[in-house]
């Protein structure tokens, strides 16, 4: 390396530990990763989190030692699909105090998209991965470009804060156009703030310790939920259970891994209320055997997930006949070393009880899976198979088209090549599979479509049988209840 290049890094290094000593964004640099519970393995930047979290995670990227994050900030497949990062603010901004906002990004083109931030006081969380409608509080322009350091650019601005804020938001707020011709990836990574008075609040560690603390990064969020704890206040994560209604007779209810304790068969305590409240048959109502079928793949060994799965199956059976009054002799467990199908968790246990049940007294959203396979497209490519048209006509017939049936389409891939590439591919994908239905199913109310890349395996990448199943179009049938449509 040559002494000057030395001379630069030394002299950025000592500016960057100046910076960080009283930088109020936690994990500036994204290289402290998050274990989530839900798979044992590493996830998400610690501290932050994405606005949509259920449709579209944070892209954490770890490359040679680099960590950074990755935004979509412009899709040419998708005008209106974007993804956030925000995270909590060690202190919140004063207004009329005066800070500096120093961030470093790269693009995948030769034009750079330069982000938007805003401030709130409050995390912002919604159901669709879509343009925010919320005004951005600081436009970073070119004028805000300090230097370039190899590929990175680094942006710098100095802004007073208009109010009082706790939390920052970063990505494009700007309007979709109609179509885009290029598609833009924002990578991001030292994101500092540091106030120019040099004073840090009090509660600084208190608050980057509950952020570190929090590991639940593949829950559904409600905006709208009481605070328990969660560090982003009351934007509180939905307990992890969700119950559908099929064919009219089965209730089917999925228990993720978050209703067991980490790294543990035993039934957490603070997800019962939901199972209890959620259960429609009683003991006395019980004619027909209760499935309960335990899913795992965390491990490479199959058997350890054979084993672990037949646990939790088991753990479920034995809380409800110890403290719901039903009999062992009432379930059929098993337990299978494979991800249940068409769930981003690696661990789930299902249980199916398909009972003369009496007439529902509350309305349920039935929903249905069609996963569609690699094979039904041309190799590395968006284009459809025409040789097995028939197959894909087939599970497309399975959709139905009225008020009270919606679609989301959602495309997925492997870990093989470049995020970039891949996130392309499957919103391609998923794009053409949109468009499939369309012209096969007049009227269908499809109300999403997305392309997820490699950020959602349902099986293990190391093998081309988990690569195989990673590859992959999932359609959600959503079917609304009736009596909810005026509504």
């Amino acid at each position: 390396m040559s002494r000057l290049r030395c001379l630069l890094l030394l002299a950025c290094t000592i500016h960057l530990s100046t910076i960080h000593a009283q930088n109020i964004v936690p994990n500036p640099g994204f290289e402290d990763v998050n274990i989530c519970t839900e798979y044992s393995a590493p996830c998400a930047p610690s501290a932050w989190q994405a606005v949509a979290p259920h449709i579209s995670k944070i892209v954490y990227k770890d490359e040679l030692g680099q960590h950074y994050v990755m935004l979509t900030m412009q899709s040419r497949i998708n005008p209106a699909f974007r993804s956030y990062c925000q995270t909590q603010l060690l202190c919140p901004l004063e207004k009329g105090q005066t800070y500096k906002l120093r961030l470093f990004t790269m693009s995948n083109q030769d034009q750079l998209p330069l982000p938007d931030i805003r401030f709130d006081t409050a995390p912002v969380f919604r159901n669709l991965a879509e343009a925010l409608e919320l005004p951005a509080s600081l436009h970073l322009t070119k004028k805000d470009i300090v230097r370039k350091y190899y590929n990175w650019t680094i942006l710098e601005k100095t802004f007073t804060a208009d109010n009082d804020a706790g939390y920052i938001v970063i990505g494009n707020f700007s309007k979709p156009a109609a179509i885009y011709k290029q598609e833009f990836y924002l990578y991001l990574d030292s994101v500092t703030i540091t106030p120019l008075s040099g004073k840090i609040c009090k509660d600084a560690d208190t608050v980057k310790a509950k952020l570190y603390a929090f590991h639940k990064r593949h829950s559904y969020y409600s905006p709208n939920a009481g605070g328990d704890g969660s560090p982003f206040g009351k934007a509180t994560p939905v307990l992890p259970l969700a119950v559908f209604q099929r064919s009219g007779i089965c209730d089917t209810i999925l228990l993720r891994s978050d209703f067991f304790l980490p790294r543990s068969k035993d039934v957490n305590p603070s997800y019962l209320a939901q199972l209890e409240s959620t259960m429609k048959v009683q003991r006395d109502d019980v004619r027909n055997k209760i499935m309960l079928t335990g899913y795992s793949h965390k491990s490479p060994n199959p058997k350890y997930n054979e084993i672990m799965a037949q646990d939790r199956a088991n753990a479920v059976a034995t809380y409800l006949v110890y403290k719901q009054g039903f009999s062992y002799d009432d379930f059929i467990i098993t337990g299978l070393s494979k991800p249940s199908p068409g769930e981003d968790s690696s661990e789930v246990v299902e249980l199916i009880s398909c009972q003369p049940a009496p007439e529902l007294t509350a309305p349920v959203i039935r929903t249905d899976t069609l996963l569609i396979p690699d094979l039904l497209f041309k190799v590395n490519s968006h284009e459809l198979n025409t040789t097995l048209h028939a197959s894909l006509d087939s599970l497309i017939g399975k959709i139905s088209v009225n008020d009270s049936i919606s679609v989301t389409v959602t495309g997925h891939t492997d870990n093989t090549g470049t995020s970039e590439y891949n996130q392309e591919l499957s919103m391609r994908r998923a794009v053409t599979v949109a468009d499939y239905i369309r012209t096969k199913k007049s009227g269908s109310n499809i109300t999403q479509v997305n392309g997820m890349g490699e950020s959602m395996p349902v099986a293990d990448n190391n093998t081309a049988a988990g690569r195989r199943k990673n590859r992959r179009v999932e359609i959600i049938i959503y079917h609304l209840p009736k009596n909810n449509l005026s509504h």
